[in-house]
């Protein structure tokens, strides 16, 4: 007895069925411009917010706002002490953060462009054979920074913040500054 085979007819309606499937599946994924625009001003929100725990030297918060890969290779008490031995610190109100622009990437990426000011704690100034710490030198930067969406929060990368802190990781031994993989 020879096998039966499901005639054209069937399997150009099985086609159809899958197309339409992942035409709909497509439909669903699309963004309107409402949700880009959110997504984008809930990354602003979340990167003043970590703005805000800096200045007011909350490092222990800022860690816990800090993205997964970069908690992997830094410790909440490493990161901490790091902050704590910064020469570089925010300025004070309305100079800390100032004109956020977003930059839409996905749902839960957005890179967010922002004017930070910045305040040395102390610079030396040398003046013939004299040497003087000054304090308080005040400078303003435009940066963009990468801010992700993991675990219901908006995260930063620390060493990013620690960077910009002025701080310099050294491994034991070595001359060079720590410099991550990735």
């Amino acid at each position: 007895m020879g096998r039966k085979y499901p005639g054209p007819w069937l399997t150009g309606l099985l086609c159809l069925g899958l197309l339409l499937a992942g035409a709909l599946h497509g439909r669903a994924q699309e963004l309107t411009r409402d949700d880009i625009n959110r997504t984008i001003f809930e990354a602003e929100r979340g990167l003043a917010h970590i703005v805000q725990l800096w200045k007011d030297l909350r490092f222990a918060e800022l860690y816990e706002h800090g993205t997964f890969a970069s908690q992997v290779d830094l410790s909440p008490e490493g990161f901490v002490h790091h902050m704590g031995r910064a020469t570089r610190t925010l300025q004070c109100c309305w100079e800390t953060i100032q004109e956020l622009q977003g930059r839409f990437d996905s749902l839960h990426r957005v890179y967010v462009k922002a004017r930070l000011g910045f305040k040395n704690k102390e610079f030396l100034v040398v003046r013939g054979q004299q040497r003087f710490v000054a304090r308080g030198f005040l400078e303003e930067e435009t940066l963009t920074f990468l801010i992700q969406f993991e675990d219901q929060r908006w995260r930063i990368d620390l060493f990013r913040v620690l960077a910009l802190s002025g701080v310099l990781l050294e491994l034991p031994g070595h001359t060079f500054p720590f410099f991550r993989p990735y």
